[in-house]
């Protein structure tokens, strides 16, 4: 069975049919000469060899036609599309109609391994036969599962390339068995080691055979049995023959003298044209699977398939024209593909992916290369005044320049909305950055666009590659930086510049480590001391966080309040800054230190609705009056939404705390507008005190601030103090707080009741230094 299976179409044809004529002539001579001597028993095993052969030619027939119908299922658009997808419910049902379509009784797929991804039926252990994905082409095996007899048949499924096995089963049924004796005029029946309903000739058959192949006999039956499935008598699988010998006995005497000439004048005439009709047909069939495995091909780029010609007609030209109306259609549609992957719709250049295969390929082969990279600032403004179609048009016109200006660039690409990339042969430094100049020049010459000079401004950046990244991760990440780099950069060609990458990382990495550093409470609470500055009295401190992160060090507040704010994480910084404060707050109360805070609000702050029940939550069994606490917003958080900002503010003010403008002076806010906000207090931007003794100006600017303030019925307070003589001009000038290095610096919450009490000492030299000053 193995051997004829290796044999092709035309050779098993030819095998078959010859074989059967020859055994045909063979069982007849054989009849005619021994009829007299032992006539009933050869007979017998003639029709008996006959039903064997029939049955093992059905069953090759049968495998045939079901071959080619789950090659019609392997080659379904829906099922590679189900077993793409990787849904097993998806694939479960797919698996479940098409193997109905196939007619098979039980359908299993395997992955490469042969490991099974889906079945249609539950299975324990699958009783795939050895070798038999090996075979997949063309082998076949019979086996016993679950008491039934099944044929499995085994398809590789390619789209493209190998990604699994289809195994389908056919049982071996009374249908089947009522066709072979059809045809051979044996009765056939198929029993397993399992089967208990066997009949009472297969258990006749069963008790006289045991595990042979040969013949037995009672007055009435000839019975033989045979092993499926594998060379061994004592298989699981058997097909059991029965001849009855009084029929046989009938049909022989009756007709052996009308035949016996004429029979053997049709063999003969029989074997020359089944070898005629075996080498015709066998012909186009054979053109037609080389056409379909061309076909199979089509994936890999192979063009050149070329249908055959047929000198037949009939349902093989109409299989051959089907063939290649469908080459047609995948090679067009696997053209289609490759080109859509692998470049830009709009634009017609190479997109992202052709690029990153392209760069990639290099670094791989340690191919240095340069990159210039271009970006159309006005791209957005563009599409949001003159539309998307014109956008489109300005992209194609650029497209063209690139195209026209750098025909050897090994790729030019658009890898973004606004983004092109042209990958070029490796440029020294300098020869880089005058090619990049000489673009950002030719892409400021007007682009026609419907017969109308247009001009876009443009961001140019450089990179050598692989020395600025040799990786593609680290490839885009810097092309990136630098383009935001670029974009708030005055040169319009920048180089990418080694570092920008390290403070990206830190910045993602303070962003990842912020929330963390929040609920295990890595960050510190420091106050610095506010002092009124008529009596020299501390009346309050301002809280101020500090992060000491484990492997970046001592962290900015302005850095990381800045990332809270870009990265969402601000209101939950603040609910935590507003928590620490106000335990801090209870603990030196309870020690008998009567002192207001003073609190910073975020931007961000201002626009968030739930501020004003988080304080009230926060302070709601707050030991003092609420007055005492004050909440610090900047001017530039008070112009980046008035309206919202105005209702928090005025939110807040209701629930009793006092509100101060902070770094006034730097923002923009008119008069207008800090008269309808409801603060009392004005604080005045270090920037102006720091330099207070040797300023001029900045002495005119705070005596300013403070009479305005003062007019309009606020305090003010002042931050950044250095010097005692600074701080004697704003006691002279009215001033009501101040803050600064001279007066005490930020300190942690166990130690502010010592510099309370250090405070209180230098109380009377503040006052009395002052008094000799001011006289």
């Amino acid at each position: 069975m193995r051997r004829l299976g290796r044999l092709g179409f035309r050779g098993r044809l030819i095998t078959a049919m010859v074989a059967l004529v020859v055994v045909v002539v063979l069982v007849i001579g054989a009849l005619m000469a021994a009829y007299l001597f032992d006539d009933e028993k050869k007979r017998a095993v003639e029709q008996l060899d006959i039903g064997a052969r029939v049955t093992q030619e059905v069953l090759q027939r049968r495998a045939d036609l079901e071959r080619s119908r789950l090659q019609v299922v392997v080659q379904d658009f829906g099922f590679l599309s189900a077993i793409a997808s990787g849904d097993r419910a998806t694939l479960i049902s797919a698996l479940d109609n098409h193997s109905e379509r196939a007619g098979a009784d039980l359908a299993v797929l395997l992955d490469t391994e042969g490991q099974v991804i889906a079945s249609t039926v539950r299975l324990g252990r699958f009783p795939l036969p050895d070798g038999l994905l090996d075979r997949a082409g063309n082998g076949r095996e019979l086996v016993a599962f679950r008491g039934t007899g099944y044929e499995l048949l085994v398809v590789p499924v390619q789209a493209p390339g190998l990604r699994a096995w289809l195994v389908a089963g056919f049982r071996l049924d009374d249908a089947l068995a009522r066709i072979i004796a059809e045809l051979s005029g044996t009765r056939v029946e198929f029993q397993t080691a399992m089967d208990d309903k066997a009949s009472t000739f297969a258990t006749f058959a069963a008790s006289h055979l045991g595990g042979t192949r040969e013949d037995v006999s009672d007055q009435r039956f000839f019975v033989r049995r045979i092993a499926l499935g594998d060379s061994d008598p004592a298989s699981d699988l058997h097909a059991t023959l029965m001849v009855d010998r009084q029929a046989s006995l009938q049909r022989y005497y009756q007709r052996a003298r009308e035949i016996g000439l004429l029979v053997l004048a049709i063999l003969v005439f029989a074997i020359l044209v089944a070898m005629i009709i075996a080498r015709t047909l066998s012909r186009p069939v054979r053109q037609l699977a080389e056409y379909a495995r061309a076909i199979g091909r089509v994936h890999t780029g192979d063009a050149d398939a070329t249908p055959p010609r047929l000198r037949v007609g009939g349902e093989l030209l109409q299989l051959r024209n089907t063939l290649r109306d469908t080459f047609t259609r995948l090679r067009d549609r696997e053209a289609h593909i490759r080109h859509a992957a692998t470049h830009d719709d709009v634009t017609g250049l190479a997109n992202r992916i052709a690029l990153l295969d392209a760069l990639e390929e290099r670094l791989v082969a340690n191919q240095p290369c340069s990159l210039i990279g271009l970006r159309l600032n006005d791209l957005s403004r563009i599409n949001d005044s003159l539309g998307l179609a014109f956008g489109d048009q300005v992209l194609t016109a650029v497209a063209n320049r690139l195209r026209e200006h750098w025909p050897t660039a090994l790729v030019v690409a658009r890898t973004g909305g606004r983004e092109f990339l042209l990958l070029l042969e490796r440029l020294s430094d300098a020869a880089q950055v005058d090619a990049a100049r000489r673009l950002h020049r030719q892409l400021q010459t007007p682009l026609e666009i419907d017969h109308t000079s247009f001009t876009v401004r443009t961001s140019v950046v450089t990179l050598q590659l692989p020395d600025d990244a040799g990786t593609l991760n680290e490839f885009r990440r810097r092309v990136n930086l630098t383009f935001e780099r670029a974009a708030r950069s005055d040169d319009p060609v920048l180089r990418y510049r080694p570092g920008l990458d390290e403070n990206h990382l830190r910045r993602l990495q303070i962003i990842g480590d912020l929330q963390g550093a929040i609920r295990q409470g890595q960050l510190a609470m420091h106050y610095q001391p506010k002092l009124d500055v008529s009596l020299g009295r501390l009346v309050q401190v301002e809280a101020l966080v500090r992060w000491q992160h484990p492997s970046l060090g001592p962290v900015s507040p302005d850095e990381f309040i800045s990332l809270a704010e870009q990265s969402g994480q601000i209101h939950d910084l603040t609910g935590h800054i507003l928590q620490r404060v106000a335990d801090d707050a209870r603990g030196w109360i309870a020690q008998g230190l009567d002192i207001g805070i003073a609190i910073n609000l975020s931007a961000k702050d201002l626009t968030w609705p739930a501020l004003p029940g988080l304080v009230a939550r926060t302070f709601a069994d707050w030991p003092q009056p609420m007055s005492r606490i004050t909440l610090e917003v900047t001017e530039s958080a008070l112009m980046d939404d008035p309206v919202r900002a105005l209702e928090t503010l005025a939110q807040l003010s209701a629930l009793g705390v006092h509100l101060s403008v902070d770094d006034f002076g730097t923002g923009y806010s008119s008069l207008a507008q800090l008269r309808q906000l409801p603060v009392q207090e004005l604080k005045i931007d270090k920037s102006f005190v720091l330099r207070l003794r040797s300023e001029p100006d900045d002495q005119l600017i705070v005596r300013f601030i403070i009479d305005m303030a003062h007019g309009l019925g606020l305090a003010v307070a002042a931050e950044g103090i250095e010097d005692l003589d600074s701080w004697h001009l704003l006691r002279g000038w009215g001033c009501n707080l101040a803050q600064g290095f001279a007066l005490g610096r930020p300190m942690p919450a166990a130690d502010l009741p010592g510099a309370a009490q250090t405070l209180h000492q230098q109380r009377a030299n503040l006052t009395h230094n002052a008094t000799e000053n001011s006289g």
